[in-house]
This record gives structure tokens, C-alpha cells and sequence, in this order.
């Protein structure tokens, strides 16, 4: 998820713990949004926010949102739906909020400044709010007792069949004018389970994807322009004695009256389910089942020379005994001009010139790992970066293999993805091929797509699924322009959504040929009969998969999709 320091002046964000520690011991009242990487913050109380922020005009009041997945500290807030607001007084958990009520936070923020103002000037103590979460995981028969709205952890969609579930959309006039609950009851007196409820702000893309089904009827864009007017509410629901599907009867259910119509949208059709679910609730679609399953990343770890020369083997054993897979190593000296160039962010920073030092004063080892949430995983094995905290640092590399006479610590991590991938760049050159897997391929053929790709040693470096527009195909089917078919490929590329990935290899230009096969699937089929696009393609446009043709297509493709994937994301 892109950092938004750039785009909300209002709101710093947190990412380290660091950041975490820093923010919430400043002097006055701290509002933290806790968000997770697949939800992202509550972009619907922003514009709150920043009303009460200008309306106060208090120096004492700050804002900030804190990402959750790599914060030590909201451990605890991983895996769950609900938008959680916590608010600190220097340094002091005073209150919290579950929930986006704008009007509870209102009169917890301006209650809590005053508060907080009258301590810092008559003195006082602050009472340290308790809070308690309900538990993130419940059988199923708790559940039912507990009460069917009660939101849940992202598994429930991977735990239940495709065909007992469906998304229904609150239009944002009912929402607006408070027809929330009255409509989640009518919901459950039906038999409908309400899974996960939560506020979406529909696009203009979001609307017209959702409602591709009725874009000839009378209306359409009226409608479009209805469901793109202000916040909704998008519900997972569930029926599991549904007799035919739950998307069927709940489709039959907003048909039979004028008033559901009026104010309730759905999915379709069955087969809808998972195109509607990677559109509105993109991170519950893409979550496994456990809810917290981390995507397989890759880091580099450096073992620094006098590590090197003492604990080399120690170190790579441990790395592997912590579950990283060591896919690729080289042992290399540095000469002063490599070393200046790999940290040339480092420059200006009073222990440049012992990093220097210690880097080209003998061979170092660079370790190409991979696991589940690679890179934060490698940073808390790694332990601090500073030597007057690594003696505390218990169970970690650079506690166990410090160097007490040395100035720098003992081993290098990467500290973001963007990082990891200059890094590795640098010592492990790949070159980079972005894949299209076309609309209308079921998620099973993708799975064994992908994984074809990943038994050809390519590597998963980003992954999305985008509805492309007209002018992103223009651009990455230029060798198509003027063709007899142009036309009828744009309208498919477009039709609905596609699986995007960066995949990564040495000379991956050249080797995904031999996994995809040629354009044409006939003649796939004849010359290359276990490539993928025999075995998926249909003909000429519809051939299932596309591929930058070469290293620099590729680097305009991947950009035009992904942006900069070596650019950290808060630069």
C-alpha cells in the first residue's frame, strides 16, 4: 500500500516501531488510525478529521495513522475489520474508539484536548484507558449466540463454499440518511448472515465494474453517478441452507420490493462472487484462510567482513533454522566505490566512514532469502541497529554474533520491500517481465499459472488485479496496433479484470518463452504442447496470458502498472 504522507498532510503515518514510539510520547493529544496493509486507513472521517483539526487550530492536537502489520506494539489489532482509533496523551493510552463514528470521535477528540490541556497546565495524572477486544476467533455456534453482525477476521471468506456467500452494497443516500440497521435487520430476518460490514467509497470504476451487467439498460449512468456520491456499505453475506445459491436468493430478495431496489445493490451472479470480492473488499479476497497468511517475500542479508571472518557459518545456519529459505549466496570485497554506491543513502550520517571501513576491509557474504513477510520477518531476527541496544536484544543475529570491539554492527537487512529490491539488484542482478493473465480465466487456471512460473524459478516480486483501461492497453499491446484483430482485443483486455504480476529471473526475458509459448495457441500446441498457452489459449486474442517482449518494454510496462518498485514508498 502506497504511504500517504505526501497525499494527507494532516496525517503522518507510522510504519516502524520507532515511528510508533516517537508519535505517541509527544506532548498533547495523538489520534491514531490502526490500519492494516489489505484495508488500508479510514479514508471516509479524513475530511472529519481535518474540519475539527482546522476548526480547534490546536498545536496540541495531532493525527496519525499507524500500520498495524509492522508495529510491534498493535500486535493485537492484526487480522481484524472494524476501524479502531486509539488516543494517546503523551505517551498515555487515555480512550478508544471501534468503529467510524464520526460523532463519538468528534466528542472524544475535543473532550480529550481540553483534558489533556488542563493536566499540561495545572498538573495531574492521566487515567490509562483499558481496552478490551472481543476475541478474534469464535466457533461457530458462539458466534451465533454472540450475534450474526458481529465483524469478523478475513478467513470467513476462504472458510465457507464459493456458492454461500454474496456482497450486497448499502447506496450511499440510505447510508447517508441512517437506513444502515434498519436494513442489516431485514438482511437477517431473511436468513442471511451478515459476515462483514464495512465502509467503501465506490469509484467510478468500482461502480461501473460492479454494475457491468446493466449498462445497457435506461438509467445506467445516473445510477453510476448515485453510487459515487459519498460513502457506502459493502456486507459479506452468508446463507448456508440457501437452496439454490446465496447470491440467487438474495438477488430474488432485493427484486421483490420497490424498497429494496431502491436502496440495496448485489452481486449478480455466482460467478461474480470473486471479481465483486477482489473489487470492494480486495484485501478478504485475497487473504487466506488463516486470516494473517503473509505473501512469500525476498530480502538480502549480509554478513559484514569481520562477521564474516568468525561466525559465517553460524549465522547461515541460523538463518535457516528461522525458516528462510538461502536461494542464492556470493561472497564478494567491496571496493570503496561498490561500498559508497550501495549505502550512497548513508552519506551523511556520523558512521559513514566506519561503515566503510568495516564494509572494504575483507570479503563479505550476501544472501538472497525468501519467506512469508520476508522482509519485517528478517529485520526482528536481525535485532537493532544500534550497538548500545544489542546487549537487551536477546535471540537476535546481532546479539548473538556481536562484535564487542566492533563499530558497526555485525550483519546488513534491508528495511523495506523497495530496499530489499535495489539491494538484491545490486548483488544478485535479475531482470523483471511483467505477466498479464487475461480476463475470464477461472482462479484455479491463474493458481496453476502462477505456479508453472514459479517451478521455472521465476520469483512473485508484485502482484495485483486491475481492470485494465483502453489507454493502459494501447500501451502494452502496442505490437498489436493496426492489426486486424486490435479492436476486438482492446474490448476483451478490457471486459474485466486481469491478473498483474512482476515476475523475476536472470535472463527472464529470454525464458519465459519457454514456459508461455508461442503467440498463436494452434501453433503452441503443435511446437510447444505443454506450454501455457496450449494448454489455456483459445486463439489470437484470447490466448491467455501476455508478456513484455523484452527487458525494456518491460520496465515501461511495470511502471506504467506498478509505479517505481525500487522507490520506497514515503520518499
Amino acid at each position: 500500500m502506497a504511504r500517504r504522507r505526501q497525499e494527507i498532510a494532516l496525517q503522518a503515518e507510522l510504519e516502524t516501531q520507532e515511528e510508533w514510539n516517537d508519535a505517541i510520547n509527544k506532548e498533547g493529544l495523538t489520534v491514531v488510525d490502526v490500519y492494516q496493509s489489505y484495508g488500508g486507513p479510514c479514508k471516509a472521517l479524513e475530511a472529519k478529521f481535518r474540519a475539527i483539526k482546522n476548526t480547534l487550530g490546536d498545536p496540541l492536537l495531532a493525527f496519525v495513522v499507524a500500520k498495524a502489520d509492522t508495529i510491534d506494539s498493535l500486535e493485537k489489532f492484526r487480522g481484524r475489520c472494524e476501524p479502531c482509533f486509539l488516543f494517546y496523551a503523551s505517551g498515555v493510552l487515555v480512550d478508544s474508539c471501534i468503529g467510524a463514528n464520526a460523532p463519538e470521535l468528534q466528542r472524544k477528540i475535543t473532550g480529550g484536548l481540553e483534558q489533556e490541556k488542563k493536566i499540561l497546565k495545572e498538573g495531574g495524572q492521566r487515567t490509562e484507558h483499558r481496552m478490551e477486544l472481543a476475541p478474534e476467533e469464535e466457533d461457530e455456534e458462539d458466534e451465533v449466540e454472540a450475534g450474526a453482525n458481529r465483524k469478523r477476521s478475513p478467513s470467513i471468506v476462504n472458510a465457507v463454499a464459493s456458492h454461500q456467500y454474496t456482497l450486497a452494497v448499502i447506496r450511499p443516500d440510505a447510508y447517508a440518511n441512517g437506513k444502515t440497521n434498519e436494513i442489516v435487520d431485514k438482511i437477517k430476518h431473511h436468513g442471511f448472515r451478515v459476515l462483514l460490514q464495512q465502509e467503501h467509497q465506490l469509484t467510478e470504476h468500482d461502480a461501473r465494474q460492479f454494475h457491468r451487467q446493466k449498462m445497457n439498460e435506461a438509467g445506467y449512468e445516473e445510477q453510476i453517478v448515485h453510487m459515487t456520491n459519498g460513502p457506502s456499505v459493502v456486507l459479506l453475506l452468508q446463507k448456508t441452507d440457501a437452496k439454490e445459491s446465496t447470491v440467487e436468493q438474495f438477488r430474488e430478495l432485493v427484486h421483490s420490493e420497490e424498497a429494496w431496489k431502491e436502496n440495496v445493490d448485489c452481486t449478480q451472479s455466482p460467478d461474480h462472487v470473486q471479481q465483486d470480492l477482489m473489487l470492494l473488499l480486495p484485501g478478504i479476497a485475497q487473504k487466506p484462510q488463516s486470516g494473517r497468511e503473509k505473501q512469500i517475500e525476498r530480502t538480502l542479508a549480509i554478513i559484514r567482513p569481520t562477521a564474516f571472518k568468525l561466525h559465517k557459518d553460524a549465522i547461515i545456519k541460523k538463518i535457516h533454522d528461522s525458516g528462510f529459505e538461502v536461494t542464492r549466496t556470493a561472497e564478494v570485497h567491496l571496493t570503496q566505490a561498490q561500498a559508497e554506491q550501495f549505502y550512497s543513502d548513508k552519506k551523511n550520517e556520523p558512521y559513514f566512514h566506519d561503515l566503510m571501513h568495516e564494509m572494504t576491509s575483507g570479503p563479505s557474504t550476501a544472501l538472497y532469502i525468501t519467506k512469508k513477510d520476508g522482509v519485517q520477518a528478517f529485520r526482528t531476527l536481525l535485532g537493532p541497529t544500534e550497538k548500545n541496544r544489542i546487549k537487551e536484544a536477546a535471540g537476535t543475529l546481532r546479539n548473538e554474533f556481536d562484535i564487542v570491539d566492533a563499530k558497526i554492527n555485525s550483519l546488513h537487512g534491508a528495511r523495506t520491500q523497495a530496499e530489499a529490491n535495489r539491494n538484491l539488484q545490486f548483488f544478485f542482478p535479475e531482470e523483471r517481465i511483467l505477466v498479464i493473465l487475461k480476463p475470464n480465466l477461472t482462479d484455479q487456471q491463474k493458481t496453476e499459472i502462477v505456479e508453472a512460473f514459479r517451478k521455472a524459478h521465476f520469483f512473485v516480486m508484485a502482484r495485483k488485479t486491475e481492470k485494465l483501461t483502453p489507454e493502459q492497453v494501447a500501451q502494452l499491446e502496442k505490437s498489436h496496433h493496426g492489426k486486424d484483430h486490435y479492436e476486438e482485443l482492446v474490448h476483451y483486455m478490457t471486459s474485466g479484470p486481469s491478473e498483474l504480476l512482476v515476475l523475476v529471473k536472470e535472463h527472464a526475458s529470454k525464458s519465459w518463452q519457454d514456459v508461455v509459448g508461442p503467440e498463436e495457441p494452434a501453433k503452441a500446441s503443435e511446437t510447444a504442447p505443454h506450454s501455457l498457452r496450449a494448454m489455456y489459449g483459445k486463439d489470437l486474442v484470447h490466448n491467455a496470458i501476455d508478456v513484455s517482449p523484452d527487458v525494456q518494454h518491460a520496465k515501461n510496462d511495470i511502471h506504467l502498472i506498478f509505479g517505481d518498485l525500487d522507490k520506497d514508498e514515503h520518499a
